[in-house]
């Protein structure tokens, strides 16, 4: 039986989205085709219907969520606020809604080069978004956006591996710091 295109499009849309979250919960390894199809309430064979192979979902996903973050920074103009929501203690415990950029990197390295390529395309159009907003003057801005995305993805690492909630919340406090108040540190 042949579907609409809308439903079609709903389809694809829930498996990029049950797959966005299981990945960053479970890393790419650690999902199958038929997990992704049944949290998108769907059987695995409409997954094929819509990608080539569960490397090709893993490109999508990658460069969609990473966009997503981008669209965000442009939207977003409070920058404390977006620091503050970043290095929280409630984004450490969502891992599955939380950045991809930093419950991905690890397994991307991993992946084969059309996820990388993937993920490298966006990364670099987020540090653009991110050098737009850095303030003039010192180190090239790309730099600077560079240096603020990598403390904030190592805080947050850090902080997930953190048994200790003290632990947790002093690596949070300290990258605050140094994101909205440089001269701090």
């Amino acid at each position: 039986m042949k579907i609409s295109k809308a439903a079609s499009a709903r389809h694809r849309a829930a498996l990029l989205d049950a797959a966005s979250g299981l990945f960053r919960e479970h890393g790419f390894d650690g999902v199958s085709i038929a997990d992704i199809a049944a949290a998108a309430g769907l059987t695995h064979g409409v997954f094929y219907n819509h990608f080539t192979s569960k490397e090709a979902l893993c490109a999508e996903v990658v460069e969609r969520a990473i966009d997503e973050i981008a669209a965000y920074v442009k939207t977003s103009t409070n920058h404390r606020a977006r620091v503050e929501g970043y290095l929280s203690a409630g984004h450490v415990e969502n891992r599955a809604d939380g950045c991809a950029l930093a419950a991905l990197s690890g397994d991307v390295a991993r992946e084969p080069r059309k996820v990388r390529a993937a993920f490298s395309r966006a990364l670099d159009g987020l540090i653009d978004v991110l050098a737009q907003e850095e303030p003039v003057g010192g180190a090239p801005a790309r730099d600077r956006a560079i240096v603020a995305m990598a403390t904030r993805l190592g805080a947050l690492a850090l902080a997930r591996a953190a048994a200790d909630p003290r632990l947790r919340d002093e690596i949070l406090a300290a990258a605050k710091r140094a994101l909205v108040d440089p001269a701090s540190c």
